[in-house]
């Protein structure tokens, strides 16, 4: 019995033996993962969009020519008085017996018409000895003919000064100035401005007549309205 105990033990020493000899098997280190490498060419950046050409904004559509619009229609327009923007409300005239065509104001005057001449004469004034009006007369004078005439006789009232004007329509015109009093003594009470216009076989003579003191309000009126005539082709 002890024979069998004793080689039992002997079994047991060899394989705790064997078993303190025998090292673990180091574990297998992973191989490191392979950063990726950068790509061969780099994404070429995009091309930067050259900005759009800034859009133009349109300006107002201007008011239509003379040429465009019909004998009598209404419309409003801004004019600029003594400094300030003011709406006002025009008619279109038409006349073919002066060969001409042009805007007034309908609220502030009334339109007088003859065979040879147009006049706008203001609403709270006589219409047989107005004081403010604008009258144009269709000549077979010449200009430079027509504007002596009335230089010599705003003359015997009025110290003159003439000059040649372009008007925004009708172009080129002589402009006469009466305005001082012949004696020197300074400023009269009624001033008148004279604009003869050249035509094709004569010229019209458009005569703004007004006071003093209204020169600021219906003396730049009628300059608005002398600027808007514009000739017809066939006079």
């Amino acid at each position: 019995m002890k024979k069998y105990v004793a080689m039992i033990c002997v079994l047991m020493l060899l394989v705790l033996a064997a078993c303190g000899q025998a090292k673990p098997a180091p574990a297998a280190t992973a191989e490191p993962t392979a950063t990726a490498e950068p790509s061969a060419a780099p994404t070429a950046s995009a091309e930067p969009t050259p900005s759009a050409e800034p859009t133009a904004t349109p300006s107002a559509t201007p008011a239509p020519e003379a040429a465009a619009r019909q004998d009598g229609e209404r419309f409003e327009d801004v004019i600029i008085l003594e400094g300030m923007e003011e709406t006002v409300k025009y008619e279109h005239v038409r006349s073919d017996a002066l060969g001409l065509e042009m805007d007034y104001e309908y609220e502030s005057f009334v339109r007088h018409s003859e065979a040879d001449r147009e006049k706008f004469i203001l609403q709270l004034d006589g219409v047989e000895d107005p004081e403010i009006y604008l009258e144009i007369v269709r000549t077979a004078d010449s200009a430079d003919a027509a504007a002596a005439a009335v230089s010599a006789e705003l003359s015997k009232e009025y110290a003159l000064s003439q000059d040649s004007y372009t008007l925004s329509r009708a172009g080129s015109c002589i402009r006469i100035d009466a305005s001082a009093a012949a004696d020197g003594s300074g400023t009269t009470d009624v001033l008148q401005t004279v604009y003869v216009i050249p035509t094709a076989d004569g010229c019209l003579v458009a005569t703004a007549h007004y006071t003093f003191d209204s020169a600021d309000g219906f003396g730049t009126r009628f300059s608005y309205m002398v600027n808007s005539l514009s000739l017809l082709s066939s006079k």
